[in-house]
């Protein structure tokens, strides 16, 4: 660790970090009539109109950013209510950031770009999405081609970027495939069945399912989430139809080791990355219950936007599971410096229910592992005291060995103490923030009423091996 943050290679100082994401549709060139035309500025102000808002707020991603003003100022003048630009998002771009339009009090939100579709909890949304090029006469050849049974029951699912042309292509289809059927997207105010999508109560075990768009995490969440006895991808670009493998080996042994690491660990970081999904106090209260059963460390962490440096000043950590969005897929990255899980693979770790179970699906909504979650196993803490010892396929160290009893030891207490032995029979109360008191540097001070006043300057910039504007070089 110490060669990752101090390291003298040119190469390492001088890397040019790439901060795009390609597999996100906002990402690539786009041009304001790719999203925005008369008609959407119609269907927007007449959404305003109808709910009588007098504050909105508009949330662009980065790449949309330059077009927000002349949106805003259209809307303004023909809607005649306030509308307030989001300069930022407190987590990802896809979701609605709801504590920000709070800190204003606005009405309802106009979420543009790509969009996860997570339930909102507190304001109505209105979704504008980008406009995907798709020629559906090319779809609708690529299938024929490759399916020669026209009674073959097909579903079809797609990009939010092509909810647009959904309607066209259920028609088209349904010409050549009678039994076909296309997705549905639960837009603001509507109850999924499962993700973004409204199933109607019908399953896909034994038909084939077709997804349009590129290969993201939108991709691998629907054809996760959705089984059916094969998958294919049409990629619009390309123009072709392809057979997808929604789990790969590969991927599916390194998420594995991880779920051992998780198990090792002896302190857990719940990290939040979303305060609008709905549901995340309760998996959050689920987390704790399970990792105090097994006498496991918990802290709950909130920093804004997920990076690795933020997450590498918590080094008591052991091991960090994530709380987003479906489409938040920072646990498959490689930077962190201490393993980081989603809410399934803690649940895989933590949950003696899944014990001896191999999972034949995998999921990255938390939704999924609460009650009435299509993955919901009920934890039971006295499987864990129960569970024998067994040895870490990582470490080849015995887990579960001498643990204590922390009902017993706390008489029922919540607040994550427990009882350490000392020597000659002494005791002494622990608490998890005792390992953060102990620190020479606890974070930023205010120091009001003792630091003398002082002319304000241009502080240092870059990374402490090579700080380009140092005032102790001048």
């Amino acid at each position: 660790m110490t060669s990752a943050f101090s390291s003298s290679e040119a190469a390492a100082i001088e890397r040019q970090v790439d901060l795009t994401d390609s597999s996100q549709p906002e990402c690539v060139d786009i041009q304001l009539d790719d999203f925005w035309n008369d008609a959407q500025l119609a269907e927007c102000v007449g959404w305003i109109r109808e709910h009588g808002f007098q504050k909105v707020c508009l949330q662009f991603p980065d790449a949309m950013l330059p077009f927000s003003t002349a949106i805003a100022e259209l809307l303004q003048q023909s809607s005649q209510s306030g509308i307030h630009i989001l300069g930022d998002t407190s987590y990802g771009s896809c979701c609605v950031d709801e504590i920000a339009a709070s800190h204003i009090g606005a009405d309802a939100m106009i979420h543009f770009g790509h969009a996860c579709l997570s339930r909102a909890a507190r304001l109505p949304i209105k979704y504008v999405f980008v406009k995907g090029r798709l020629v559906v006469e090319r779809f609708v050849e690529a299938v024929e081609q490759e399916f020669a049974d026209r009674g073959i029951e097909l579903g079809i699912f797609y990009d939010v970027s092509f909810a647009h042309v959904a309607r066209d292509v259920e028609e088209k289809i349904k010409g050549s495939f009678p039994n076909a059927t296309v997705g549905q997207l639960a837009l603001s105010g509507e109850q999924p069945d499962l993700l973004c999508w409204k199933l109607h109560g019908r399953t896909y075990e034994g038909s084939t399912c077709i997804y349009i768009g590129r290969d993201n995490q939108s991709f691998f969440n629907t054809t996760n989430g959705i089984k059916a006895s094969q998958w294919f991808r049409f990629d619009p670009e390309a123009e072709q139809l392809t057979r997808a493998n929604p789990l790969d080996s590969k991927w599916l042994r390194r998420r594995f080791y991880y779920i051992e690491k998780c198990k090792d660990a002896s302190s857990l970081g719940i990290v939040v990355a979303t305060l609008t999904a709905s549901g995340y106090l309760d998996v959050v209260n689920r987390i704790q219950k399970m990792a105090k059963a097994r006498g496991i460390r918990s802290y709950i962490i909130s920093v804004g936007k997920i990076n690795p440096a933020k997450l590498a000043n918590f080094l008591e950590i052991d091991c960090f599971v994530l709380i987003g969005c479906p489409e938040n897929d920072l646990f498959t990255s490689r930077d962190f410096f201490k393993p980081l899980v989603s809410v399934y693979e803690c649940e895989l770790a933590f949950n003696p229910a899944w014990t001896g179970q191999f999972p034949d699906s995998y999921s990255s909504d938390f939704c999924d592992v609460l009650p009435n979650g299509r993955l919901y196993k009920e934890f039971d803490a006295g499987l864990v005291d129960d569970a024998p010892a067994d040895v870490s396929l990582v470490t080849g160290k015995v887990r579960n060995v001498n643990r204590v009893e922390m009902d017993a030891a706390t008489n029922g207490s919540q607040d994550c103490r427990e009882i350490q032995l000392r020597g000659k029979n002494e005791v002494a109360q622990v608490s998890s923030g005792d390992a953060l008191q102990g620190r020479s540097w606890q974070g930023l001070e205010q120091n009001l009423g003792r630091d003398a006043p002082a002319v304000v300057e241009e502080g240092r910039s870059g990374i402490p091996i090579k700080y380009e504007n140092d005032p102790s070089e001048r």
